[in-house]
């Protein structure tokens, strides 16, 4: 099955943004392909927050998924994409929902 997700969670919730890490986690250790993880709202300060970049990059390795930043909310919050991240629009996170097998937000 291929997955995209929708990340949105703030900084100030370790606990949710931990659970997004493990369902990955857990995804790709059940067989499932993760093909994006697109990044709204406070999701890009959680994303490019110093302490989370190893566990993205860890992600982007084991999955090969895309790692994107609404661009949107990079302008926003004033994030510029290093690493295993990319700047995108909603355009990528339409055409990655339209051939995944399912979309999953964590809010």
């Amino acid at each position: 099955m291929e997955i995209s997700l929708i990340i949105r969670t703030g900084p100030a919730d370790g606990p949710r943004l931990s659970l997004a890490l493990n369902f990955i986690k857990e995804a790709i250790e059940q067989g499932h392909t993760v093909r994006q993880c697109f990044f709204q709202s406070e999701g890009v300060l959680s994303a490019t927050q110093h302490g989370n970049l190893a566990a993205w990059q860890r992600v982007a390795d084991d999955s090969d998924a895309e790692l994107l930043l609404c661009s949107q909310a990079a302008e926003e919050y004033r994030v510029s994409a290093s690493g295993p991240f990319r700047i995108a629009g909603l355009g990528a996170l339409i055409e990655a929902a339209v051939r995944s097998d399912r979309v999953i937000t964590f809010v």
